[in-house]
This record gives C-alpha cells, structure tokens and sequence, in this order.
C-alpha cells in the first residue's frame, strides 16, 4: 500500500482481473477454479496454481479463498 498523505492506496487493486498472488500472476478466479477442479489443501492449490509458492506474502488470502469456496461447495452438496 501507498501512502501520500491521504488515506492508503491499494495499487494491487488497479490490476485487472486483479492478482492475489504477485509472484506467480495468480487470480482469485484461478484459485476458485482449481477448488471447484478439486484442490482441497493449501498443498493442492500451491500443485494446482503455484500460489504462494514464492514470497508467501498472499497465503493467508489463499487459505481465505480456499475455506470460503470449500464452505461454499459444502452448502450447494447439502442443498
């Protein structure tokens, strides 16, 4: 984030489609693919995307991706 003075700025926002993996150029609409392919662990997604393989910075929003998507393929099974 960037600060000049105001509030912070995002520049990882501007990207478009936007990036939750810098490193490896990864978006969230390739993690949501691979989970709905089958990726169930954080070690599937890293096979599957290579997230967070490089610096790590991006895990924590990998892993939220992935508890949200599996949650969310959780509900549509029961329904």
């Amino acid at each position: 984030m960037i600060s000049s003075g105001m509030e912070p700025f995002d520049l990882n926002s501007l990207m478009r489609p936007k990036r939750v993996c810098l490193c490896r150029l990864v978006t969230e609409a390739d993690l949501v693919r691979a989970i709905h392919d089958g990726a169930e662990t954080m070690e599937e997604i890293r096979e599957k995307t290579r997230a967070s393989t490089g610096c790590g910075t991006c895990a924590k929003q990998v892993y939220n991706i992935l508890q949200r998507e599996l949650q969310s393929l959780s509900r549509r099974k029961i329904s």
